[in-house]
């Protein structure tokens, strides 16, 4: 498959560091700032009425102000884009001119149709949002153990707890400016117990018309292995409770089909994205984007947290760990996309944990660590989530004296091993579920990798051994591959 695709846009598009430009990375937050104004080759577009609203930019403050409406449809042209914070959301607006020679304007990018393209070219969910029924709990979510805690030694005695990453794109994803069409592997560098590596199963999307796909959180299956869920948060805000976010459901197994998932056909879905935006798309990119549904945005936590609870098959996330208000989790109706229902409780002297995962029998457990130095203990909590019982978490007496690494970024659960995996950046921790209270030092597993990668989350399909590390710079699913 020839293509041909401007290496400009196509660099941007991929590097999920920024479009066009150098970024400024906040080490604090880890948020990557787009550049100022972005400039577009020139697309004939529509614009959606004559009443649509014509703004003018300050460069300096970056505040748009009304200059006016456009007065006809029509000869217009698609030049440039920024994407400014209003109102704590990040909202895209495209640079046009009338004619070839017009005064230029800003309007919002929903307003603006490029030649070429369809308002169904980005597939969203028919369902509409639902309101959100709140519950408030009335007892604590989270009680603290009953026994003295204990930490658990482990073999590797911190030597594998991994500092703070400063995370790189890989040298594939430069070097073909995220056209990757060929998997990308992620090898173990050190370790004990467990032995495997990551080899790319997905390359996913950076950007779907105008929005961005740069930061995903988790990601999670349905019960049948059709459905990819990933969650993404808006990376122009501080994570927290009032970070927004929105979910993509990818139909694994029609992407699968198409060939997403062969070697020399894998950059089929982000060429899609990147026609789509440039209003060039084949029947071929229809096809593909018809099996991605992007759900609309709403105030969602920091959500690295999305998991499948496959006893009653409900999708959950914890949508708030803040200490100076309620804790919550909120289910995700999976036909609308967003949230229908969520569960306020108080933690009391316990500790409600960013990461989610659920074993077969719907037991939900989570991990915190308490520091994010070598010698910083991991906690370990396990309860139920349930919509009419509500949340009850227990932390569990005995935990973990070290620590996978800096960040506590996601917890899996491998439904036929029976094992857990508390995951950091590039770095791994297994343990029995069935042994926790009771662990050994011989049951628990660590394993290194040295790709300077951002670890999301790592999901696992339902009754299978098969598990996927979502990753970042660029962002795909890696596929874990046992070492014999």
């Amino acid at each position: 498959m020839r293509l041909k695709i401007r290496g400009r846009w196509m660099l941007g598009l991929m590097l999920g560091m920024g479009l066009w430009g150098p970024v400024t990375v906040h080490a604090a937050t880890n948020l990557v700032r787009w550049p100022a104004v972005q400039s577009l080759a020139p697309r004939n577009c529509e614009l959606e009425s004559k009443q649509t609203r014509l703004y003018q930019l300050n460069r300096a403050t970056m505040q748009l102000t009304p200059r006016g409406t456009a007065r006809t449809t029509s000869h217009w042209q698609r030049v440039g884009q920024v994407m400014v914070t209003q109102n704590k959301r990040l909202v895209t607006y495209w640079q046009v001119r009338h004619g070839t020679a017009g005064r230029l304007s800003w309007a919002l990018a929903d307003t603006v149709r490029v030649v070429g393209t369809r308002v169904t070219d980005i597939k969203t969910p028919t369902r509409q949002p639902m309101r959100v029924v709140t519950t408030d709990q009335q007892e604590h979510g989270v009680t603290r153990a009953a026994n003295k805690l204990s930490y658990l030694p482990l073999k590797g005695a911190g030597r594998y707890t991994t500092e703070h990453i400063l995370f790189r794109p890989t040298a594939a994803y430069l070097a073909t400016q995220g056209l990757q069409n060929q998997p990308d592997t992620l090898r173990q560098s050190s370790g004990y117990r467990d032995h495997y590596h990551f080899k790319t199963a997905l390359y996913l999307p950076q950007q779907l018309g105008s929005r961005l796909l740069n930061d995903p959180q988790s990601a999670t299956f349905s019960a049948d292995n059709r459905y990819l869920y990933v969650m993404y948060v808006n990376d122009q805000q501080l994570g927290g409770a009032d970070q927004t976010g929105w979910v993509v459901r990818y139909d694994w197994q029609r992407l699968m089909a198409l060939g997403a998932g062969q070697s020399g056909k894998m950059a089929m879905v982000r060429v899609a994205a990147a026609h789509q935006f440039d209003g060039k798309m084949t029947a071929f990119d229809r096809r593909v984007l018809a099996a991605i549904e992007v759900g609309p945005e709403f105030t969602a936590g920091h959500v690295q947290s999305l998991a499948l609870n496959p006893k009653t098959n409900e999708l959950w996330f914890i949508s708030s760990t803040a200490r100076d208000q309620l804790a919550s989790v909120a289910r995700l109706n999976p036909q609308s996309l967003t949230p229908d229902l969520k569960i306020a409780f108080t933690t009391g002297s316990g500790r409600l944990g960013d990461e989610l995962t659920f074993d077969r029998a719907g037991q939900a457990y989570y991990w915190t660590h308490a520091s994010q130095l070598r010698n910083g203990n991991v906690t370990l909590y396990r309860g139920t989530i349930s919509s009419t019982t509500g949340v009850h978490f227990e932390q569990l007496a005995q935990g973990l004296a070290n620590n996978p690494g800096f960040f506590a970024q996601s917890i899996g659960y491998n439904e036929v091993t029976g094992r857990l995996y508390l995951v950091s950046d590039e770095s791994i921790t297994s343990l029995p579920a069935a042994k926790l209270g009771h662990l050994t030092t011989s049951q628990v597993g660590e394993a290194n990798f040295a790709g300077d990668r951002e670890f999301e989350g790592l999901v696992f399909m339902h009754h299978s051994q098969e598990g996927f590390l979502l990753t970042n710079r660029g962002i795909e699913l890696m596929r874990i591959i046992v070492d014999k």
